[in-house]
């Protein structure tokens, strides 16, 4: 199979964020990755032009290096890599993957966690009583259990203007964190695609 060689002039794929130099950004997976994703990031998308690096039919996001997702053709690929991806480091996955489409912002964040998925989505959750945030818990958790067998837990969110949720796996003592934001409408719209990219992820060896 061929495979996709990253640029070698822009900082490398597996670094960026948004077109920034992730290396220069402490990175850690908590609640304040929700609190910029669904304050500024997905709004600022939103008013962008289409993104020119569209997933094709049968593409795979490396969520982790022994983790997959397939996502939907036509979701554009900010940051992350493809399964196919050849970078210059030899990395496979990178910390975060960020997909969009019509608005709608869907982000992956992994790094190392080791207790259950609950208490990586209670991260998340501690964002609604963050002063002016904004962010309100609609509904409740409810277990999810992906195609492979992966069991993770998830919450809806609110906003004044946006809605979306946030899924938590934790596989093999890494922590995965999906963020799904955008307009409800559009959010509503794609929910069968989204429903179905977090029902793609995909384990080497799936332990939990």
């Amino acid at each position: 199979m061929l495979t996709a060689r990253v640029d070698e002039v822009r900082v490398p794929v597996e670094h960026r964020w948004l077109g920034m130099d992730r290396r220069s950004i402490p990175y850690a997976l908590v609640a304040l990755g929700v609190i910029a994703l669904w304050a500024w990031v997905a709004p600022w998308v939103a008013a962008q032009v289409a993104w020119d690096d569209p997933i094709r039919a049968g593409e795979a996001i490396q969520v982790t290096d022994g983790t997959t997702l397939t996502a939907a053709p036509g979701w554009g690929v900010v940051s992350g890599l493809r399964t196919t991806d050849d970078t210059r480091s030899g990395q496979e996955s990178a910390q975060q993957t960020v997909l969009v489409k019509d608005g709608v912002v869907f982000s992956i964040l992994q790094g190392p966690f080791t207790e259950e998925p609950d208490r990586l989505l209670a991260q998340a959750e501690r964002i609604t009583g963050a002063g002016s945030s904004g962010f309100h818990v609609s509904g409740d958790e409810r277990a999810v259990t992906t195609a492979s067998g992966l069991r993770g837990v998830e919450q809806d969110f609110t906003s004044a203007s946006s809605t979306g949720t946030v899924t938590a796996f934790v596989v093999d003592g890494t922590g995965i964190e999906i963020q799904v934001v955008g307009a409800p409408a559009q959010v509503t719209a794609l929910t069968g695609e989204v429903d179905a990219m977090i029902a793609s992820l995909t384990a080497e060896e799936a332990t939990r």
